[in-house]
Order: C-alpha cells, then sequence, then structure tokens
C-alpha cells in the first residue's frame, strides 16, 4: 500500500514538475500574445469548438515578465499596465487589478507541443473579469469558480534565446 502511495505521490510532483517548466518557458519569454474568444466557432464537418485565428475578441499582450510582475496591453483597456504574475502548483495567472474590478488571465495548460524540442509553443488560456478580490491571494480558487463563464483562448510565446536582427547597416 505504501509502494502505491509513493508512486502515486512521484506522478502528481512529476505532472506538478512537468507543468511547472511550461510555465517557466512562458516567463522566461520576452514576449506573450494572447487571444480570446467570447464564444467558440463550430467546425461545420465534425461539430467540434474551434478557435479561428484572427477572429479574437480580445488581444492582449505581456511584456518584461517575471516572477512577481509583467507589463500587460490589451484591446480592453487603454495603455499599458502593470500586473501581478501569480504562479501555483497548477495555473500561472496574470491579475491586473483597476481599483477593485480585476482582469484575470489565467493560463492552464499545454495545448502544442514543438515537436523537435517539445518545447510548448501554445497555451490554453481564459480570461475574465471580475470584482471578487481573493484573486489576490486565491486565484486558483477564483479562476475554478468562474471558469465556465471566462472567455476561452490560447497564448503564445516569443522564442527563448533568440537574438534579434542587429540593426547595423
Amino acid at each position: 500500500m505504501t509502494r502505491w502511495i509513493l508512486i502515486a505521490s512521484w506522478l502528481v510532483a512529476s505532472a506538478v514538475s512537468a507543468q511547472t517548466t511550461s510555465y517557466d518557458n512562458l516567463v522566461q519569454s520576452r514576449f506573450v500574445h494572447c487571444a480570446f474568444y467570447k464564444s467558440y466557432d463550430i467546425d461545420r464537418t465534425t461539430g467540434d469548438r474551434i478557435m479561428v485565428e484572427g477572429r479574437s475578441d480580445t488581444l492582449t499582450h505581456f511584456q518584461r515578465i517575471d516572477d512577481r510582475h509583467a507589463r500587460q496591453i490589451t484591446t480592453r483597456i487603454a495603455g499599458s499596465r502593470n500586473v501581478a504574475v501569480l504562479r501555483t502548483s497548477r495555473y500561472l495567472h496574470f491579475v491586473d487589478d483597476l481599483g477593485g474590478f480585476y482582469l484575470l488571465t489565467t493560463i492552464y495548460a499545454c495545448l502544442d507541443r514543438d515537436a523537435r524540442t517539445g518545447t510548448c509553443v501554445t497555451y490554453g488560456a481564459m480570461q475574465s473579469r471580475h470584482f471578487d478580490s481573493r484573486v489576490l491571494f486565491d486565484p486558483d480558487t477564483v479562476y475554478e469558480s468562474i471558469r465556465d463563464v471566462s472567455e476561452p483562448g490560447f497564448c503564445d510565446h516569443s522564442f527563448i534565446g533568440v537574438h534579434e536582427a542587429a540593426r547595423k547597416p
């Protein structure tokens, strides 16, 4: 019995570690780009729900990301803003506090990996607007309570470790 508990604990720890590694790549990126949709389109041939690139309702861009802060630009709010970065064992949250009104962007999973390197290139994300101040100290609970009414979306990041082209003549 103890052996099975140890194996189960190792599997959970491995899953958390893998998820953290995926988020590490996202946080280390210079830029993160997200698109959110008020609803899904439906694929006419399969009936599956799909998100069509270029037809999003909200675009959000994060830059200067570190373990606690990021700079956010979104089509929902004029100008750029400083936001909190909150990492938990399950999710990565970006929280914009607009004086008691919160814009919560939650990254919840890796959707697509680069076949050659295994690096996550597309992340599942949800975005919501609400007045629940618990988001500042318990973002997982807030996200899980409102995810069914949040806007679905996805995020991708700029390349890590790639140097920009020199601007020399």
